[in-house]
């Protein structure tokens, strides 16, 4: 790829502001490799989808500068110019995506995925005109995520304060999960519908998800668990090993509606998308991201 034009479209404000040093440290090593660079800093989701699909449809490879969310929006704006590639830079507080991807930290090694890495064609949530990327998520996770975000200024931290905090105000409702026709239906504390399955900072949440298997894989938690066992079953998340708990229920397949007997909050990849219901279905194979060889 060397002499092809790499454009960055960076959210100034992932990460608490990193962003514009992480990408400058990785726009280094491109030109160390030859390869031109030029970033565009987006001031919205809106933004940075218009900016991703002019990237796109120049012919130069599209850069997410940013967290999950930002990921999000530059995918929606590549995704308008079929089968152009994406990269990936992390400057947010989770870096969920990436660590599923297993993308590099280092510049130097940033730099040699974005010049010689291989094509990885992803599979994107589809939530009506929205799309999602690594996941979906209704529940306490939901109205956790809103605590976090507005608890923004702790950094990783919040990660960590927010649940529990949710938690201790959270009662489970009534929800409706159908998946490809087949319904399950009762107390429930939260429901993920997994692309990549890792979020919440490092949590292997839904270990059966993967970005490019084709299948939506979904986690619910039964409602009728207390608190301690709820905390218990996350605290087991950072390794995958709460799937064996019996109030962890999993389903897979094409489709999937979640409703519920009051109105929550529905939140993808970090950012807030509507009130329930919701109903997500999968684009196969249709994002190429370059990841390492």
């Amino acid at each position: 790829m060397t002499g092809a034009d790499v454009i960055a479209v960076l959210n100034p404000i992932s990460g608490g502001g990193v962003a514009r040093t992480r990408w400058a440290a990785v726009a280094e090593e491109l030109a160390r490799r030859d390869v031109t660079t030029r970033v565009e800093e987006s001031g919205s989701g809106a933004d940075a989808r218009r900016l991703a699909e002019r990237a796109a449809a120049s012919g130069a490879l599209t850069v997410a500068v940013g967290g999950d969310g930002q990921i999000r929006e530059v995918a929606a704006g590549v995704l308008r110019v079929p089968g152009a590639p994406m990269g990936i830079v992390t400057a947010g507080r989770g870096n969920d995506m990436a660590r599923h991807l297993r993308l590099p930290d280092d510049p130097a090694a940033i730099a040699d995925v974005l010049c010689d890495g291989l094509r990885r064609d992803l599979d994107v949530l589809t939530i009506g005109d929205e799309i999602a990327v690594g996941n979906v998520y209704v529940g306490l996770d939901s109205v956790a995520t809103e605590l976090i975000n507005r608890l923004r200024w702790m950094g990783p931290l919040a990660y960590r304060l927010a649940p529990a905090i949710a938690a201790l105000r959270w009662r489970p409702a009534d929800f409706r999960i159908e998946v490809d026709g087949a319904v399950f239906s009762g107390p429930v504390h939260m429901v993920v519908v997994a692309n990549s399955g890792w979020y919440g900072s490092g949590l292997h949440m839904v270990p059966a998800a993967a970005a490019d298997n084709g299948r939506i894989e979904v986690l619910a938690v039964d409602g009728a668990a207390n608190l301690v066992r709820l905390l218990g079953a996350m605290g087991e998340a950072k390794t995958g090993a709460h799937v064996a708990r019996a109030e962890v229920l999993t389903f897979s397949g094409q489709e999937v509606t979640v409703s519920a007997d009051r109105p929550i909050p529905v939140h993808a990849d970090g950012d807030y998308l509507q009130e329930l219901p919701v109903t997500v279905r999968i684009r196969t194979a249709v994002l190429p991201v370059l990841v390492p060889r």
